[in-house]
């Protein structure tokens, strides 16, 4: 089988991480600046039909944490690539473990310790000011149950080393920051995969197949840590086997592969099955995994490249996601304040928000992310640099 050319710009990727993080923002901001699903259910009557069109319309945006999995998959596609295509050439693709942490640790760590400062001080106003969503009295119950402000000292140590949702609770309000845990240990696990992928890259598929299906049995370690990341690996690792495809490395037919996209429009049915989270995880990932490859396979296509004309989206995308939460939480705070508690009806809030909050981000990115990353991206200008924004 012909190898697929490896030469030309994979920008396209940059801009589909960007429309993957304004998803994310925009799903978080139709929750909090709408008056949400359950009160148009009830006062559907009183909707006019353009009104009702968009409410149904927006409702695509529900699926926040299915979208994580995109990015895990992108995410191991781009980490191993650079690797898969020296491999892939016979060439031996040394790896020196220091060289590889400090790339990820720069490119990761700046934005993150400074979305803590701007959480903390987004809820301190809403505190302050004792806006309903920090009393748990909005009109939205979800909210209520969800949205929370955790700020001792233990959290916030705990988040920089990535132990969210293990041993001690998400930060303050910014919930999204959850997925950045997975992000930094798979990248802390990959020196192990690459060791066994550079022997096989099939054996180290099924290898992760048969873990994830000891977990998905039940098994674990007792390990919280290890066990959260472990168990949801092969997610993010056959973004790294799409790689291998791509680069050569695995000789098989990449339409086989193309069936696999009919999951992304089952997604909705996906969310609500009655199998594990684990295993509807896994399933969502096999679709955009299989999405990737045919984007891979027709990249020179017109319409996959119109995609780069959102790099600039892409470039504070990772920004985006960071910061995005709690400057919706304030702008929720500051809405219902204005309107004496009732949610709006109109998605006026939800897009103006979302225009807010990217260009924020934009304007942030320059200041706590490029410095950081422009060095990295000077050592392969042919693949692009993808640190995926994640959300539950």
């Amino acid at each position: 089988m012909m190898k697929l050319p490896v030469k030309n710009s994979l920008s396209f990727l940059d801009g589909l991480r960007g429309l993957a993080a304004l998803y994310v923002a925009t799903g978080h901001a139709r929750w909090l600046l709408w008056e949400g699903g359950g009160n148009y259910k009830q006062m559907a009557h009183n909707y006019s039909i353009a009104e009702k069109i968009l409410a149904v319309g927006m409702s695509v945006f529900k699926y926040g944490h299915e979208m994580v999995l995109f990015f895990f998959v992108l995410s191991g596609f781009v980490i191993h690539l650079r690797y898969s295509l020296q491999l892939s050439k016979g060439e031996e693709a040394p790896f020196t473990f220091g060289t590889y942490f400090f790339k990820r640790l720069k490119r990761i760590m700046p934005p993150y310790l400074f979305v803590f400062a701007l959480t903390f001080i987004c809820d301190s106003i809403v505190a302050h000011n004792q806006y309903s969503i920090y009393t748990h009295t909005t009109p939205i119950p979800l909210v209520n149950q969800n949205i929370v402000f955790e700020h001792s000292w233990s959290s916030l140590i705990g988040n920089i080393f990535f132990l969210q949702d293990a041993y001690v609770p998400v930060f303050g309000s910014n919930g999204s920051i959850w997925s950045l845990k997975y992000e930094w240990y798979f990248y802390m696990l990959y020196p192990v995969l690459l060791f066994f992928n550079r022997k096989s890259p099939w054996f180290t598929l099924i290898g992760l197949t048969g873990i994830f299906l000891v977990y998905l049995a039940g098994f674990h370690t007792g390990f919280i840590l290890f066990d959260q990341v472990v168990a949801c690996l092969l997610s993010w690792w056959i973004g790294g086997f799409a790689a291998d495809i791509y680069s050569g490395r695995v000789k098989i037919k990449r339409y086989f592969l193309y069936p696999l996209i009919v999951i992304i429009p089952f997604i909705p049915a996906v969310h609500v099955s009655p199998v594990s989270n684990l295993l509807r995880d896994q399933i969502v990932a096999f679709g955009f995994m299989g999405l990737l490859v045919l984007l891979l396979d027709y990249k020179n296509n017109k319409i996959v490249q119109s995609f780069g004309n959102l790099k600039w989206l892409g470039d504070c995308s990772y920004t985006l996601y960071l910061v995005h939460a709690p400057l919706l939480i304030l702008a929720n705070g500051i809405l219902l304040r204005a309107t004496n508690n009732v949610m709006p009806r109109s998605f006026v809030y939800v897009w103006l928000a979302v225009a807010g909050a990217v260009i924020i981000a934009y304007g942030l990115h320059f200041i706590v992310e490029k410095p950081f990353v422009s060095a990295t991206k000077k050592v392969s200008s042919k693949q692009p640099e993808v640190m995926p924004a994640l959300v539950k």
